[in-house]
């Protein structure tokens, strides 16, 4: 299932489909099927206009970001628990240094809020995603990461075998041991967050949602008209693959609703 998700994932990232829609296109060019590939080609040059001058993006993630705000005031946290993507395993390995993505946001979170809680449990859970490199491991991307920030990271549980969100819960359970009426955190991306909560929600975790990595000012402030394709397609590939995910994990299982809530 870990296998077949990553494929269906990189099929339908918008850039990868653009690619392949434009080779299938090309190839049509070339045989008797010479209308059908021009307008092929028609429809996608059409489509990528609107991802490059619309908002259309940020309708579609605005809604997953907003779906969960952050807690207005707390005050007590037993445990906080940061799911993995910020750093890239693989490349913090070969190039001998962290090298941080978009969503770094998740680690500096749990560096502002294992200070500001100094009792609670802290647990970051990251293995690797790729289908390729499991020996290279995120959580270690991390440990190094935090030492070179002069940080303690001794304080930190690293769970460094999951490999996607449904893991993340199932293989930090047992490190957290939750009771109940305590009160964690959960940490990622706002994109993120829904499906993540419903995924601890159903291994019978009960979190409190920490949304970081916003990519929208709210749903009330979609930006209006812009020109920037390559932005674009990124945002509306994240977008995507977290609806996508929505529908996967509720027809596995994995989550009790198909967009959960508050």
């Amino acid at each position: 299932m870990f296998i077949l998700s990553k494929v269906v994932g990189i099929l339908t990232n918008p850039t990868n489909l653009a690619f392949l829609i434009m080779g299938l296109a090309t190839i049509l060019l070339l045989t008797r099927w010479l209308r059908l590939g021009r307008t092929i080609l028609l429809w996608e040059c059409l489509a990528l206009l609107i991802v490059a001058v619309s908002p259309l993006e940020e309708w579609l993630i605005a809604p997953l970001e907003d779906r969960f705000p952050p807690p207005a005031k707390l005050e007590r946290v037993d445990g906080i628990v940061v799911l993995g993507g910020a750093i890239d395993p693989v490349g913090s390995a070969l190039r001998g240094q962290p090298n941080a993505g978009g969503a770094i946001d998740r680690i500096t979170a749990m560096i502002e809020l294992s200070r500001r809680f100094p009792d609670a449990t802290v647990i970051f859970t990251g293995g690797s995603g790729s289908l390729s490199e499991q020996d290279y491991k995120e959580a270690t991307a991390v440990r190094q990461y935090l030492a070179q920030l002069g940080i303690d990271g001794s304080r930190i549980l690293y769970e460094e075998q999951s490999r996607n969100t449904r893991e993340n819960a199932a293989f930090s359970l047992p490190l957290a041991n939750p009771r109940p009426g305590q009160v964690w955190l959960l940490v990622t991306s706002a994109s993120h967050m829904p499906r993540s909560v419903g995924v601890f929600r159903a291994a019978g975790w009960q979190v409190t949602a920490w949304p970081v990595d916003y990519a929208t000012n709210g749903t009330a402030r979609v930006a209006g008209l812009h020109f920037n394709l390559p932005a674009g397609l990124g945002v509306l590939g994240a977008a995507l693959h977290e609806w996508i995910g929505l529908v996967s994990y509720r027809l596995l299982g994995w989550t009790a609703d198909w967009f959960p809530a508050p």
